[in-house]
């Protein structure tokens, strides 16, 4: 059974045993200041979201969410290939509407999803067609607000991890699994702080150091 949830207090509570762990994320929020966490929905409509955004701007991925949410489609529709012609004109692909098909018909019990390890969670998401490994290591995060996920694939975690490290070049997503498991068992916690410095760094031109 689950029983901790990823939140913003539960970060600030573990920050000194994650400092322990890795004493350069105390210094990034002595420069940036504690992380901010905001969890998502949960369910179909979360993983929906997912797939109409992919590979799209954060700007064109809200306008065709948006359209989709309007346009209030349901999963039988989508299933029955009642929906084809409708989904097409909001602007999403044959792909992707052949993801959202494999998602209406996947049976998924998000409640059994609650209870599942991480791992069980991850396999059972990623046996979905158009639900890679990073969707689902971010609906962990998320969604179920996991306290011990790590997306290695993620660009701007590789990046960031570079920084604080003070790496010569940005690790790859073996070398990233490798770096994280020091940071077991708080690795999602490590992923908030990591994200955060790459906010920052970003927006503000700056580096940790």
């Amino acid at each position: 059974m689950i029983e901790k949830m990823l939140s913003a207090n539960f970060i600030k509570e573990v920050a000194p045993r994650v400092y322990e762990l890795e004493k350069r994320f105390e210094l990034v929020e002595r420069k940036f200041g504690f992380p901010s966490f905001d969890p998502r929905e949960k369910g179909y409509l979360a993983l929906k979201k997912t797939i109409v955004g992919q590979q799209l701007s954060i700007a064109s991925a809200g306008a065709i969410w948006r359209r989709f949410t309007d346009a209030d489609i349901k999963e039988e529709e989508i299933l029955n290939n009642q929906a084809d012609v409708r989904l097409r004109d909001l602007g999403l692909s044959r792909q992707k509407i052949s993801y959202l098909k494999s998602l209406a018909g996947s049976g998924l019990d998000f409640h059994d999803l609650e209870v599942m390890e991480n791992e069980e969670v991850i396999n059972v998401l990623t046996d979905i067609k158009g639900i890679g490994l990073w969707t689902a290591e971010i609906y962990c995060i998320f969604s179920l607000r996991r306290l011990d996920i790590f997306p290695a694939g993620d660009l701007a975690l590789q990046e960031a991890t570079r920084q604080l490290l003070i790496l010569e070049s940005r690790p790859s997503e073996k070398e990233m699994r490798k770096i994280a498991k020091s940071w077991m068992p708080y690795r999602s916690v490590c992923a908030i702080i990591l994200w955060h410095l790459y906010r920052n760094f970003k927006s503000r031109e700056s580096t940790l150091w």
